[in-house]
C-alpha cells in the first residue's frame, strides 16, 4: 500500500471486505472477467443533512437503486463482467451546488471521509486477481473519477495502473487539470484502450441560455458517446442504440431507439454562455419532462439533459464496451 495514503485505511468508515458495504457487488466473481467499478452521482440536495451522508441515509440508498436501474444495469447486465458499486460517505449535493470549484473538495485539504471511502474500496476490488478495470462513473462520481485517476491510481502498483482498460467518466469535465496529472489520454477511437472516454450532454436549448462553467472549463473536452472518437461530425439518431427515459405518461423507464444523435460542440463558439466541449443532443426534452417521475428528472431548467447522460446512450455504450474489450454479450445492438 502506498505509504501516502495509508492514513486513508483508518479514516475510512466503510470496510469493503463486508458485502453490505457494497451496493452492487458480485456474489461469485466471475473468474478472469473485466471488473467494473462504479462511482454514482449526487441523490441528496438537502441543506439539514450532513456534508458528509451516512451511506445508510434513505434517499442515498432509493438514489443507488435509481441509478443502477437507468444507468448500470441496462449498460452491464448483458455482458461478462463483475459489477462493484460502493456505498461510501458522498457529499451532500447542497454543498456542491454553487461552489466555485467543486474538484478542490476532494484535491485540496487533505484526506476526507469520501476519498477514503474510493480509496479503500477500489484497492479491495483490485485485490481479486488480475482482471481488466473498467471505472464507470457520473457527475459527482465523475469529480471522484477524476480524483482516482490523478491522485490514488499513481501511488498504486504499475501492474494495477496498467490493468484499467477503460474509464468512462461521464457527466463533468475532462480538462487539463486532470490529464496533465495522469498517464491516461482521452479516447480518440471506439477500440483503444487505456483511455478515458468523457462527455456532458446539452440540448440546443440549454446552450444558447445556460451558464454552465462548473461542468469544466476552456479546455474541456468531449467524446462522442455514438462513434466513441472526437469527431466534429453531427451523428444521426439511426446511428444510436436504444435510450432508456421516462415518459410523460409512464413513469416506468423504458427503451426507445433511434431517440438521440450526437454533436461535439464547443458553445463558446457559438454564442453559448458556457466554456469546454459538451455533446449536443437532439431530444425533445419536452417529452420527458415529469415532475412525479420515479427516474428523477430535472425539476429546475427545461433543456437539462445532465440527468440523462447516461441513459440517452445505453445500449451504445454497452456495444462499446464489447468493442473495446471483446467481452461476450447480446450480438449487435
Amino acid at each position: 500500500m502506498a505509504r501516502r495514503f495509508a492514513c486513508l485505511v483508518t479514516l475510512g468508515h466503510m470496510d469493503y471486505s463486508i458485502p453490505e458495504n457494497w451496493y452492487l457487488h458480485p456474489e461469485r466473481p466471475i473468474p478472469g472477467a473485466p471488473d467494473v467499478f462504479v462511482i454514482t452521482p449526487t441523490f441528496v440536495f438537502d441543506p439539514g443533512k450532513p456534508t458528509y451522508l451516512r451511506p445508510d441515509d434513505p434517499e442515498y440508498l432509493a438514489g443507488n437503486e435509481e441509478f443502477a436501474t437507468i444507468a448500470v444495469r441496462p449498460v452491464f447486465d448483458t455482458l461478462a463482467v463483475n459489477v462493484w458499486m460502493p456505498k461510501y460517505h458522498q457529499v451532500n449535493g447542497a454543498h456542491l451546488v454553487g461552489a466555485d470549484d467543486p474538484m478542490s473538495i476532494f484535491f485540496n485539504g487533505g484526506p476526507t471521509p469520501v476519498t477514503a471511502d474510493i480509496f479503500n474500496a477500489f484497492t479491495h476490488l483490485t485485490s481479486f486477481g488480475d482482471s481488466p478495470i473498467i471505472v464507470f462513473s457520473h457527475s459527482q462520481g465523475s469529480i471522484l473519477n477524476g480524483y482516482l485517476l490523478t491522485v490514488l491510481l499513481p501511488e498504486l502498483p504499475e501492474t494495477t495502473q496498467t490493468r484499467l482498460a477503460a474509464d468512462y467518466l461521464i457527466g463533468w469535465g475532462l480538462n487539463d487539470t486532470i490529464l496533465e496529472r495522469t498517464r491516461y489520454r482521452a479516447s480518440t477511437s471506439p477500440t483503444d484502450t487505456g483511455t478515458i472516454i468523457s462527455w456532458n450532454t446539452a440540448t440546443c436549448s440549454e446552450v444558447a441560455t445556460k451558464h454552465r462553467a462548473t461542468w469544466g472549463d476552456a479546455s474541456t473536452r468531449a467524446v462522442n458517446p455514438i462513434t466513441f472518437d472526437t469527431t466534429s461530425e453531427p451523428i444521426s439518431a439511426a446511428e444510436n442504440g436504444r435510450s432508456l427515459l421516462c415518459y410523460h405518461d409512464d413513469p416506468t423507464p423504458r427503451l426507445t431507439a433511434g431517440l438521440t444523435g450526437a454533436r461535439l460542440l464547443r458553445p463558446s463558439d457559438e454564442g453559448g454562455l458556457f466554456a469546454g466541449q459538451v455533446v449536443l443532443v437532439d431530444v425533445d426534452e419536452r417529452t420527458f419532462r415529469d415532475e412525479e417521475s420515479i427516474c428523477g428528472q430535472d425539476k429546475t431548467n427545461l433543456g437539462y439533459t445532465h440527468h440523462w447522460d447516461i441513459s440517452l446512450f445505453v445500449d451504445t455504450i454497452n456495444h462499446n464496451l464489447r468493442q473495446r474489450l471483446g467481452i461476450a454479450g447480446l450480438p449487435g445492438r
